[in-house]
């Protein structure tokens, strides 16, 4: 709900090319660990990504289940957060229509 929360990590695994690892700090405003693998997929060239993510949000699970049913909960956030970063890394941006022209029907 607008809020900025924000924490302190340690990577506690680090293989490069398959797998970062994190877990919050002591102290941190969310109780969080996770990890990303990096995965060869089924079909040629490309990397599939595997995120786990295990946080416990402040106000517990009724507040967070409120947040996603308004869009903007930590599971909404990281999915458009991992979408753009696809797009970065095939495009080398994030598509916009901003200052492109709108269509107009005749």
């Amino acid at each position: 709900f607008g809020k900025k929360l924000t924490w302190e990590a340690e990577i506690i695994t680090d293989r490069p090319g398959e797998l970062i690892a994190w877990r919050s700090l002591p102290g941190s405003e969310v109780d969080t660990a996770g990890s990303v693998q990096f995965l060869d997929p089924p079909f040629q060239g490309g990397t599939e990504l595997r995120v786990t993510l295990k946080y416990d949000p402040p106000g517990g699970r009724l507040a967070e289940t409120v947040a996603h049913v308004f869009g903007c909960g930590l599971e909404d956030e990281l999915e458009a957060d991992l979408r753009d970063f696809k797009r970065i890394l095939e495009a080398g941006e994030i598509p916009t229509t901003a200052g492109q022209p709108r269509g107009g029907g005749a």
